[in-house]
């Protein structure tokens, strides 16, 4: 009886993406590879003892290597924001199901709420730190 079987595809090391090749692929076509990539949008306020002070701020985060900088949207208020090495800080209080997408972050310049998934935030500063 003769089956045919599709036999396995055996991947060589060229074919694996490194987290620098992707950058320099999301580089703007203007810019010189590896500049990376297109703006992504994210909110961001500011994170005090009592929790959330003040409205979430419109803005983009700006993915390069080495570097995740949140920047205010043209005309709104607040200062950029480097985040790549912020440390994530666990979650206080009650509503769990509703913290899983936002990050809360201790940087340089303050604690921040992030309106991003942690998981998602963790995989940005690994890409942007290989």
């Amino acid at each position: 009886m003769g089956l045919l079987r599709k036999q396995p595809k055996h991947y060589q090391a060229s074919d694996w993406v490194q987290p620098g090749q992707v950058i320099s692929q999301l580089g703007a076509p203007a810019g010189p590879p590896g500049t990376g990539g297109p703006p992504v949008p994210a909110r961001l306020r500011p994170l005090t003892a009592a929790g959330p002070g003040g409205d979430w701020l419109p803005g983009t985060l700006h993915l390069s290597p080495g570097s995740i900088r949140w920047e205010p949207d043209p005309g709104g208020t607040g200062e950029p924001v480097e985040l790549a090495a912020a440390t994530i800080i666990p979650p206080r209080g009650k509503a769990r199901g509703k913290q899983a997408m936002l990050t809360d972050l201790q940087t340089p310049a303050g604690q921040f709420q992030l309106d991003m998934d942690p998981v998602l935030f963790e995989m940005s500063q690994e890409l942007v730190a290989g």
